[in-house]
């Protein structure tokens, strides 16, 4: 078992509760194997016993995504066209590889650190501040990780950081940060809602809570 592996199967339970250890070793591996820049194809990993549980978690927690699919649509479409059943190719969301990335180099799983190390390795001009603004947005969203633009809008002028929101909706959305959020009653929204990526929402609420540290 390779080191990387290792170190993910230590934070992967925190995330994903009880699974059984087919399925978080799968996980695990495929989720090393993509970090380092290989590629992944539905058929495979649906080949093994363990393969469509793995691939239904992994996409429930929002760790991968098709090839070819985009990061700017909500999450929704792209669980549909996981769920399709064809040879796709996966892929991790920017973010997504970076934090994987930091756990098996560092064996640390610090959010505010992964945040803003995602920030500066992107060249983000507002990196001083956006990773800090993403973890106050994600303790102000709703119990479900969702809030809407005005919601940001009225974020930004508490706490500016010298972009402004479509700008900053546009780049969470490319980075894997956040995705449209799709409801019944669409037609009635008056403003665009969002959904946080759930292991962000868990590592910044676990992260609040007293005793606890950022480490999910």
């Amino acid at each position: 078992m390779s080191s990387c592996k290792e170190k993910l199967l230590e934070y992967l339970p925190s995330l994903f509760g009880q699974e059984s250890p087919p399925i978080m070793a799968l996980i695990a591996e495929t989720l090393d194997t993509l970090a380092r820049g290989h590629s992944v194809s539905m058929r495979t990993l649906q080949s093994t016993s363990a393969g469509w549980d793995a691939l239904l978690l992994m996409d429930e927690w929002r760790l991968v995504y098709p090839v070819g699919g985009s990061l700017t649509k909500a999450w929704e479409d792209t669980s549909q066209l996981l769920t399709s059943h064809k040879d796709l190719r996966l892929a991790l969301p920017p973010w997504i590889e970076h934090l994987i990335l930091v756990i098996c180099h560092t064996g640390r799983f610090v959010i505010s650190e992964i945040l803003q190390s995602f920030f500066t390795r992107e060249k983000d001009p507002s990196a001083s501040g956006i990773s800090s603004f993403l973890i106050e947005m994600t303790r102000r969203a709703s119990s479900r990780g969702v809030l809407d633009a005005g919601d940001i809008n009225r974020m930004l002028r508490e706490i500016p950081i010298g972009i402004p929101a479509d700008t900053l909706i546009a780049r969470l959305k490319n980075y894997g940060f956040i995705s449209p959020h799709l409801r019944a009653d669409f037609f009635r929204m008056h403003t665009p809602q969002y959904e946080i990526h759930p292991v962000l929402v868990r590592t910044a609420r676990l992260a609040d809570q007293p005793g606890k540290t950022q480490t999910p």
